[in-house]
């Protein structure tokens, strides 16, 4: 959020900024330990993983057409799905195009991409 702001990248309305913090606070806080918490890992995946599949079934990002801090937040968590884990996602198809688009992107390739 701190360089999301300091570069720019935050909208000015406070709606859109609250809608930016709830994903990140929702990666960090319910997504992360849930899947990367093994005891909690199934329930977990089988509540979340399908409204973030009917989101990216409507549209390429979290909030619309464009790449936010919110993506970066949340997809970085589910990047690692595959990477670290090697969990079966094809039940959620749009959940791994979703990381496939992000996995494309050169930033990605310069941080995450290289521990694949």
């Amino acid at each position: 959020m701190y360089l999301a702001e300091k570069h720019g990248h935050l909208p000015e309305s406070l709606e859109k900024r609250s809608e930016i913090t709830q994903w990140v606070l929702f990666g960090n806080a319910t997504l992360g330990p849930g899947i990367f918490i093994e005891a909690s890992r199934d329930r977990a995946m089988s509540q979340l993983l399908p409204p973030l599949n009917e989101i990216f079934n409507r549209q390429p990002f979290l909030l619309g057409n464009e790449l936010t801090v919110a993506d970066v937040a949340v997809g970085s968590l589910l990047a690692y799905v595959p990477i670290m884990l090697k969990l079966d996602l094809s039940e959620y198809p749009a959940v791994v195009d979703y990381i496939k688009r992000l996995s494309e992107r050169p930033a990605f390739q310069k941080t995450i991409g290289g521990r694949g």
